[in-house]
Parts: structure tokens; sequence; C-alpha cells
């Protein structure tokens, strides 16, 4: 599966999906842009690539949307064009709702939701204008369903489903593509770094993390994905299933919710 006439620029690329995407685009020849706000956990990306001389880091913030079309200029300079936009930067959350304050929901939707259209907007009318494209959101089981300590990240994630839904539809004449990647639970370091309610860090992990999908395999079903086009592609039983018992049986999914988190939560 070789990508090595192919531009693929990635969010959050510093650590977990994204760095595991960035190794997987590498290994199938694509120059590949990694973006995230530390340069030094890009850097180390990087060094582990077979081909780092093909590859551009580029820091970025994704609630800095006034920086973000400069970030696209440097790109374009350097490539001439992006093939394929992988937004994967985002932020969890570990709180209740009442225990959340509101600029620790706002914070969430500026990374998960805002600065994602932000990015997406800088690269369409490149696309548009080439009549080629493709669109990938890393978004989330929870764009289904949700759960106790997880209100606004999941709110955030739902938004991106309703906002790319409609982009898909808006875009197919024009030739682009919209993959929506929605993985379960995957091993990585989001927990470390989700939000408590007063805007702490979670600062440890949790077992359903730890116990995950290892990144890299993850990394490859979602190259799989794209590759094959698909609209929207579920990752990670038996969690998938808890969408299924949503849409099909909601009374029971909001049952056993009840019962299994309040301990979890206290």
């Amino acid at each position: 599966m070789s990508f090595s006439d192919k531009v693929v620029w990635i969010t959050g690329a510093s650590s977990g999906i994204g760095a595991a995407l960035a190794r997987a685009y590498d290994k199938r020849g694509a120059s590949v842009v990694l973006s995230g706000r530390r340069a030094d956990r890009l850097q180390d990306v990087v060094d582990v690539c077979r081909h780092p001389e093909n590859h551009f880091i580029l820091p970025l913030d994704v609630t800095r949307e006034d920086t973000h079309s400069q970030a696209h200029r440097s790109v374009i300079e350097r490539y001439g064009r992006v093939d394929l936009l992988i937004n994967n930067a985002g932020i969890s959350q570990r709180s209740n709702i009442l225990d959340t304050q509101p600029e620790v929901e706002r914070r969430i939707m500026e990374v998960n939701y805002f600065g994602t259209i932000s990015i997406t907007h800088c690269v369409l009318p490149e696309m548009v204008e080439r009549r080629s494209g493709h669109i990938a959101v890393i978004s989330s089981l929870m764009g289904y369903v949700s759960t106790p300590g997880r209100s606004s990240y999941a709110a955030s994630k739902h938004a991106l489903h309703g906002y790319f839904e409609s982009l898909r539809a808006e875009l197919w004449p024009e030739g682009i593509n919209v993959t929506m990647i929605c993985p379960g639970y995957v091993k990585t370091e989001i927990p470390l770094h989700s939000l408590r309610g007063d805007g702490r860090d979670h600062a440890r992990m949790d077992m359903t993390h730890v116990k995950g999908m290892p990144a890299d395999i993850c990394a490859g079903k979602i190259v799989r994905a794209i590759k094959r086009k698909r609209s929207v592609v579920k990752i990670g039983w038996p969690h998938v299933g808890a969408v299924y018992v949503y849409r099909f049986l909601p009374q029971l999914y909001r049952f056993v919710l009840r019962r299994v988190y309040p301990a979890k939560l206290r």
C-alpha cells in the first residue's frame, strides 16, 4: 500500500495515534507534515522514521486560529499541496458536569472542534481547486454515545460528526473524500492529559486505556480505511458494540450505564 507521491498532514502527531499514523505513512513512502505543540516530541517521532528527510516538523497549537493560514502556506511552499489532512489533535475529560468549570468546557471545544474546523478551512480551497484531496477526522465512539465524566468531550465529538457529515455531502461533487474515524479505547497517553473539572491534568492512566488497543494497530486500521475511502469506520470491539446497543436498545444502554458508572465516579 504505497503513498510515495502523497503529502499527509497530521495534527496531534507528537504521541499516541498521531505519532503512530506518522510512522505508518512514513513506512508507506508518504511525505508527512507533523504538527503539535512540542517540537521536541515531534522530532522524536521523525527520528524513528525510515525516511526522516521526507518529513516536515511544523509546530502548531490548534487553538491559535490566527496561525493556521501561515502554517498551511508553509506546507504549500514546501510540498505544493496537501493530499490528506488528518485532524487528530484532541483532548479528553475526566470530570462530572457539576465539578467542571465553564472555561474547561470551552477549552475542550476549542481544541476538539473549533481548532479542527479551522485547519480544515485552510486546506479546502486548494483541494477544491485541484478537485482532489481527502479529509480525515479522528473522532471517537463518544461521537455516538455518552458516558458520565465525559460530557464536554462527548459533546465535542458529536459536534464533529454533525459538521463533517455535512461537509462530506457538500464536497462529493468536488472529488474530495471525508473519513470519520471512531476508535474505542486505545493505549495512548490521553488519560494523563485529560482535563479535570478545575483544568488540571488527570495525571494518571486509566485501566481502560492501559488494556486498550495498541496505537500502531489502530493506525494500521485507520490507514486502510482511508485508503478504501471509507465514510465512517468504528474501531475496537467490544466497545463498538455499545454504539449498536444504544442505537437499537437505548433503554438498555441507559439502564446499564446507571449501574456501571456511579461507583467509578465517586
